[in-house]
């Protein structure tokens, strides 16, 4: 990369056109931030009558009419500064620069996002940042107004951790007016499907929040093997859970069953905390009895309202 790359400068501006910003930056402490030409002139001319008339009402002549022409002389002067100025572009370019209300503009691009950073961490379930930017993309950055009521609770669901809940259903029936904008199959309507179905998941059952990733069963060697392999031997089971939803603490249960699928023993342990969106590993020993042909393994969030997933 070239030094005028590095330092910011566009690499096909000609030293003369760095040499005129320059030079009109530096001019600034004489005009005033944000001037026109007409403003200029106004001043140059006010000054011009105030002296003009100071120096014919208190001097006596000749004195006060050598200093009105000099007045006068540094009031052309400075027209014709201000002609060379305005060649130079210089009105235009702060004309040119961007209004203050365009900065006010920018949120307006990602209405989903809360201000002044009060966003509480979503949990993937119902993280819905990625689908919204696809909707805003469709619609050249401006969400219509079907997505007005959604993108509103949205926000209420990012700064609220006590009553989700309630907010996910509100979700749910805000995507209504959204749905009707999209033809079935559509790009938009496979979007919408995924939002409805995800906060169903999360409004039905805590249970659906909870994934097996893995159950593997290792012999006292630590090789890999299936439970028949392991009959009249102790095991170790390794798992893996992974939290969709909400913050939860989790336990892990492995039943071994016969041929008949019928439970001969189980092992419970405690996963522990299992934050939005982690994978959280843990292995337990297990007594694998002579007759066990298979295993079954489910997770449940413990405490008041548990519920369980299998796998």
């Amino acid at each position: 990369m070239s030094q005028r790359e590095r330092s910011g400068d566009r690499p096909d501006s000609p030293p003369d056109a760095a040499a005129d910003s320059a030079f009109l930056d530096g001019i600034e402490f004489l005009t005033g931030k944000d001037p026109n030409l007409g403003s200029f002139l106004l001043v140059v001319g006010m000054v011009t009558c105030v002296f003009i008339a100071l120096f014919q009402f208190t001097l006596p002549p000749p004195v006060s009419h050598l200093l009105t022409a000099g007045v006068i002389f540094v009031t052309v002067l400075s027209a014709v500064f201000g002609s060379i100025l305005d060649g130079l572009g210089y009105f235009e370019r702060i004309a040119a620069s961007a209004p203050p209300e365009a900065v006010d503009r920018l949120p307006a691009a990602r209405p989903w996002v809360p201000a002044e950073g009060r966003s509480a961490p979503l949990p993937p379930l119902i993280n819905f940042d990625a689908e919204l930017r696809a909707y805003a993309d469709m619609y050249d950055g401006a969400l219509p107004s079907e997505f007005d009521a959604f993108v509103s609770d949205y926000l209420r669901l990012k700064t609220n951790t006590q009553n989700r809940g309630t907010i996910a259903s509100d979700l749910r029936a805000d995507l209504n007016p959204i749905g009707t904008l999209f033809e079935d199959g559509s790009e938009g309507d496979r979007i919408y499907e995924d939002i409805s179905d995800r906060l169903f998941r999360y409004m039905s059952s805590r249970s659906d929040h909870l994934t097996l990733e893995r159950v593997t069963f290792y012999d006292g060697d630590g090789n890999e093997a299936d439970v028949t392999a392991l009959q009249s031997q102790l095991a170790q089971v390794e798992l893996g859970v992974t939290n969709e939803g909400e913050a939860a603490e989790v336990e892990a249960t492995v039943t071994l069953q016969d041929a008949d699928d019928a439970p001969i023993i189980s092992r419970t342990c405690d996963v522990g905390l299992v934050r939005p969106g982690a994978t959280k590993a843990v292995d337990v020993d297990i007594f694998v009895p002579a007759d066990a042909e298979r295993a079954s393994t489910t997770v449940r969030i413990t405490g008041p309202g548990r519920t369980v997933a299998g796998a």
